[in-house]
């Protein structure tokens, strides 16, 4: 519509965005370089199967578009891992936004 784009680059990527009852999670590296604290299987896994490592067995993640990534080729996943290893680690994001 016309308006400049606006970009928040100290809460890009950090989670607290709230989808009805979801709340998006912060992909930046965790303390250990880990993208949301995920090893690379993690991750692969996570983005094929929409299965939560962390939650309860069966439940998909809603929010996140898992069955277009899910389709994405191993490299393309690992190209998408390595980004995520390479910003800066941010803490979690305290000011959840619509």
């Amino acid at each position: 519509m016309g308006q400049p784009e606006k970009i928040n680059s100290e809460q890009y990527l950090t989670g607290g965005r709230v989808f009805g009852p979801f709340v998006s999670r912060n992909l930046t590296p965790d303390h250990t370089g880990k993208p949301a604290g995920l090893t690379f299987d993690e991750f692969r896994t996570t983005l094929r199967t929409g299965q939560d490592p962390e939650g309860p067995p069966g439940e998909l993640l809603q929010v996140m578009p898992w069955p277009v990534y899910g389709k994405m080729t191993d490299n393309d996943l690992r190209a998408i891992y390595e980004f995520l290893r390479a910003i800066p680690s941010r803490p979690d994001n305290p000011n959840p936004g619509p």
